[in-house]
Parts: structure tokens; sequence; C-alpha cells
């Protein structure tokens, strides 16, 4: 459904203020006044704040994509292609978070225990488990497909975050591109490690 100027505008709205402000200056006013509309627009579009931070954070949250990104890829490929799949739908997770201050705004609100997207979470582990469970037909059943991935999943989150205020983890700089590289690289062999001893 194609959203009208006012909706657009309101969402626009709220990620200019949490890209400078962060989720803690978030209000009906302001995204109002940032918009330049009534604030009564948020409830006859979004049904009120929760509603309009959802719809946002849909917008915004690479798991809520990712299905509909990857899923005719893995529906049309070979046993031997889909090792390479997972490699790329990891590192299109780790290049959107880490380039996406909104994203990274999401996840950081989200762990701080605000419920305001409750949705927005199980939306994305409903998405996320869709698009594990398209993975596991291809996968060994023996395996431990699942925690295999979500382990990786969490250091991508992790590392991402923390360097946003501490730029060193192990001796690490990840303020230089050449960490992310080597990042990369890692996650690229684990994957290959779990694929050629039969865990996945």
């Amino acid at each position: 459904m194609e959203l009208k100027e006012t909706e657009k505008r309101l969402l626009e709205a709220v990620s200019h203020i949490v890209e400078n402000d962060g989720f803690t200056k978030i209000g009906v006013n302001r995204i109002a006044n940032q918009a330049g509309c009534d604030k009564v627009l948020i409830y006859r579009y979004f049904g009120g704040l929760d509603g309009l931070l959802v719809e946002w954070a849909k917008r915004n949250d690479y798991y809520s994509f990712a299905y509909s990104a990857f899923i005719d890829t893995i529906k049309r490929t070979e046993d031997g292609d889909i090792r390479q799949i997972v490699k790329d739908v990891l590192m299109c997770q780790l290049n959107y978070l880490k380039d996406n201050v909104l994203m990274q705004e999401l996840l950081v609100w989200e762990l701080s225990g605000h419920s305001s997207f409750k949705g927005i979470i199980e939306e994305r582990e409903r998405i996320g488990y869709k698009l594990q469970e398209e993975l596991n037909k291809f996968l060994d059943k023996g395996g431990d497909n699942n925690m295999s991935i979500a382990i990786i999943i969490s250091a991508i989150n992790y590392i991402v975050l923390f360097t946003r205020q501490y730029h060193k983890i192990n001796g690490i700089d990840f303020s230089k591109p050449e960490a992310w590289e080597r990042m990369e690289a890692m996650i690229s062999k684990y994957v290959d490690f779990i694929f050629d001893n039969n865990c996945l």
C-alpha cells in the first residue's frame, strides 16, 4: 500500500530525530513539529506513537526485508550454492548494520528494555526464522543450524554496537577499514568450517 505524503513525512521525521538525538527525544509533539503537521495525524494514520514507531522500525530493520531479498535466490539454488547464500545473508547483515545508524539505534533501544518495539522484535524473529527454515531444507538435518547462525548473528550485532563507542576489541581497532575486512573474512571462514565439519 502506497503511503500518503503526510505519512512519509512523519516516518522521515522519526528518522531525523532518531539519527540526530536518539530515541530518548522521540515524542508525538516533536515528531509532528519536525514533519510540519498536526499531531492528530499520527493517531489517524498509525493509531498513535507506538504504531508509528513500529511502522518506522519495519522499514529500517534488516530482517524485515531480508526474507524477500533472498527467498527467490534460495528457492532457485542448487545444493552447492547454499554456502554462498548463507555468507551473503550474513555479510549483508553486517554491512547494513555497520552503515545504518537508524538500525543501530533501533537495536540499542530494544536492548535497553523498552517495550515499544515488541511487535517488531517478534516480527524480526518470525521472518528471520522463516528464512532459516528455508535454508534448513538444504542443510544437514543433524546439525544445530539455528544455533550456529544465531551465534554469528549475535557476534555481528555486538561488535557493531560496541564499536560505536569503543573502537578496540581484543586489540583489534575497528575504526580502521581493514578490521571490518578481517571480520568479513572470518565470518566466511566460520561458515566454511561449519559446512565442512557437517555441523550445518
